[in-house]
């Protein structure tokens, strides 16, 4: 048989572990952020970790190096969640985060992971851009040549013919020279008279 003193101790110190483990179960921080985990470069985002309501200190954790380095920590109760804001996102901005609250009980566990990517707006690929852009250049290009040859073709067949009319034209006026003559007029003086 067991004495009373022991079952008695038993008890308490069973409750006392039951009681402290109570107390230490923690909720897990929520990690999100605003506007979205896919950031343009050089701008902001707003990481919000949501902990439990008694929780007055919050931490803000990027993977490095295999490891979770401490970015930033916000003290003070927070209504919603906690606002890390992290202005201008680049390519050392980028990465995997967690969150973590302190409260009464001691430190929650880690949220779950966020990944921010920053996406580089000066380094996309414009490849196709470009290629359609040289395509209409090109299109462009061929048809002010085209416009060009018709014209140069114009001018040249109207030279041509220009140049048949004048011939003929001087022809004629020589033809008319050769014909002109002088002849008595009724009234007794010379007139000139020519034939075309």
């Amino acid at each position: 048989m067991i004495p009373k003193g022991t079952k008695l101790l038993c008890l308490v110190l069973c409750l006392g572990q039951r009681i402290q483990a109570q107390e230490r179960n923690f909720s897990i921080p929520t990690i999100s952020a605003v506007p979205g985990s896919v950031v343009p470069w050089n701008e902001t985002v707003k990481i919000l970790c949501k902990g439990a309501p008694e929780s007055y200190l919050y931490h803000l954790k990027i993977l490095r190096n295999s490891k979770y380095q401490q970015v930033n920590e916000i003290l003070g109760y927070q209504k919603e969640a906690a606002v890390f804001t992290i202005h201008p996102m680049d390519a050392n901005s980028a990465g995997n985060y967690r969150c973590q609250y302190r409260s009464y009980k001691g430190w929650s566990e880690h949220s779950d992971a966020l990944d921010l990517v920053v996406t580089d707006t000066m380094n996309q690929d414009y490849t196709m851009e470009n290629l359609i852009r040289m395509i209409v250049a090109g299109l462009v290009l061929v048809a002010l040549l085209a416009i060009l040859a018709e014209d140069w073709h114009s001018r040249r067949v109207l030279h041509k013919e220009g140049r048949q009319d004048l011939a003929e034209t001087s022809c004629s006026k020589q033809k008319c020279q050769t014909e002109w003559t002088l002849q008595p007029a009724p009234n007794g003086h010379l007139a000139d008279t020519w034939k075309c």
